[in-house]
């Protein structure tokens, strides 16, 4: 009597019960993927947002940036926003997580308002060719904050962030 011969997968028995290696490996995958599904990048532990403010009045379309201080060894994190119309800021960091870690900080403050008054063809890297049939530069704008502010060295807001929500608001003199 000739038999054919039947291909049987090594995870699985010739009684068509699968063996305890195959339960095993099902098992162990199902733990992997719990575990990986449930980590992630864990929040920050504080959250910052403030108000940007120029003699009492809120400054739009400004970056703000929290820069550690300084500390040997330790791994440097900054904090970005960008204010509003109404100059209101939130921080977040370089990987887009709103919020902050714990620290002291120096904070800088840049207007991203200011205009050279030169037109420029690609969006800032070439100038354009001013012709006199071509239209008006922009007029000059300069900045509404003090160069002091946008350097980390000379900048007088320093301000430490704790746990939690905090509101930060920052003038500028």
């Amino acid at each position: 009597m000739n038999v054919p011969f039947r291909f049987v997968p090594s995870s699985v028995r010739l009684d068509g019960n699968p063996c305890c290696s195959c339960l095993l490996g099902a098992t162990c995958l199902g733990i992997a993927l719990t575990v990986l599904v449930g980590c992630g990048p864990k929040p920050l532990p504080a959250t910052v947002d403030g108000t940007v403010y120029r003699n009492g009045d809120p400054l739009d379309n400004c970056l703000v940036v929290f820069l550690p201080e300084s500390r040997a060894g330790a791994k440097a994190w900054r904090f970005v926003g960008l204010t509003d119309a109404q100059g209101h800021y939130r921080l977040q960091g370089e990987d887009r997580r709103e919020g902050a870690r714990l620290g002291f900080y120096r904070v800088t403050i840049e207007d991203l308002s200011v205009s050279t008054g030169v037109r420029r063809l690609d969006h800032g890297t070439v100038d354009a060719d001013i012709t006199p049939d071509a239209e008006a530069p922009q007029a000059v704008r300069r900045s509404r904050v003090p160069d002091r502010y946008g350097s980390v060295v000379q900048t007088p807001l320093r301000k430490e962030v704790q746990p939690g929500h905090q509101v930060i608001d920052l003038e500028i003199k």
